[in-house]
């Protein structure tokens, strides 16, 4: 029986399981892969401490820090999550194992175009995070696919950047968004919204060096930002009744409980705004110390 499972092996899974040792507890952490989406990520900027660093060595060394710290990770798929406070039974593929508390930190998938060579070009021109790369590509000439609140707003952070950012979208209008975004674009001189495309097919050897358009038209482009939105991996959250968003994401309180006793959550899985590797730490954080603090309190009991 161990006193918390952490189940995610993204930014958010290591901090949950650091913290949760650091508290002296019992910590198992499952997940599919090291590093989670952040592994994707050619280069890392806005964390705290690197000036620079890839997002496969920045989760290489959280898994490294937690190992060091005793703390047994399992690489496995967890199919279901079962029992109540205290008593949880968690079922991987592989093997099941028992915990008092659970910390879902399975975060989120990001919706992708499905065109040949998407993945071959990702993190060499192709990015899902404007956040995280905009800086990347000071003077050049990018895009952004999607209409929605999210493409708006990565294409105005890119403005700052690029010296050309054309706004791709299928729709003759933007989707439902934000007036004062609207007008924003209006007034960047660099911003060009180019409306009933879709992006075709990606050219390039190395890297992106331009989309072909289903108008027959080919655009040269260093980058193409895809936000078309994202999907979060919360199934085990719903077949356990947990509350979740019309979109999927897992509601906690600030001090990331869940709706379920005993379960909590944290990172790209639950109903938060800014979606970032430091704001995965900080609410891992607070879910491994409210989860010590409740395990505390039942001991008294």
């Amino acid at each position: 029986m161990y006193d918390l499972i952490v189940i995610g092996t993204g930014p958010a899974g290591y901090t949950a399981a650091l913290y949760g040792a650091r508290y002296n507890l019992d910590v198992l952490q499952i997940g599919e892969m090291p590093g989670g989406l952040i592994s994707e990520a050619p280069d890392v900027c806005n964390y705290p401490g690197f000036k620079s660093i890839r997002g496969m060595q920045l989760a290489n060394r959280m898994e490294e820090q937690v190992k060091d710290l005793g703390i047994e990770v399992v690489y496995d798929e967890v199919e279901s999550i079962e029992g109540e406070d205290q008593r949880f039974e968690v079922k991987a593929t592989r093997e099941s194992y028992r915990s008092k508390k659970v910390i879902l930190a399975t975060g989120q998938e990001r919706r992708r175009l499905g065109l040949e060579r998407e993945g071959e070009l990702t993190g060499r021109g192709v990015s899902y995070c404007a956040t995280c790369d905009a800086p990347l590509h000071k003077g050049n000439k990018v895009g952004v696919v999607g209409g929605g609140d999210a493409a708006l707003a990565s294409a105005l952070l890119l403005s700052e950047h690029a010296e050309k950012v054309y706004i791709l979208y299928r729709q003759d209008e933007f989707f439902r968004p934000e007036p004062i975004r609207v007008k924003e674009i209006g007034q960047r001189e660099n911003i060009g919204p180019v409306f009933g495309v879709n992006v075709e097919e990606l050219l390039g050897e190395e890297k992106l060096e331009a989309v072909r358009l289903d108008n027959s038209e080919t655009l040269e482009l260093n980058g193409l930002f895809i936000e078309i939105g994202s999907t979060p991996n919360s199934e085990l959250a719903e077949d356990m009744g947990i509350e979740v968003t019309e979109n999927g994401y897992i509601k906690t309180d600030e001090e990331r409980r869940t709706s379920v006793p005993g379960v909590y959550a944290a990172g790209d899985v639950i109903d938060s705004p800014l979606k970032q590797v430091v704001t995965a730490a900080g609410q891992a954080a607070e879910a491994a110390s409210t989860a010590y603090e409740e395990l505390k309190e039942q001991e008294v009991r």
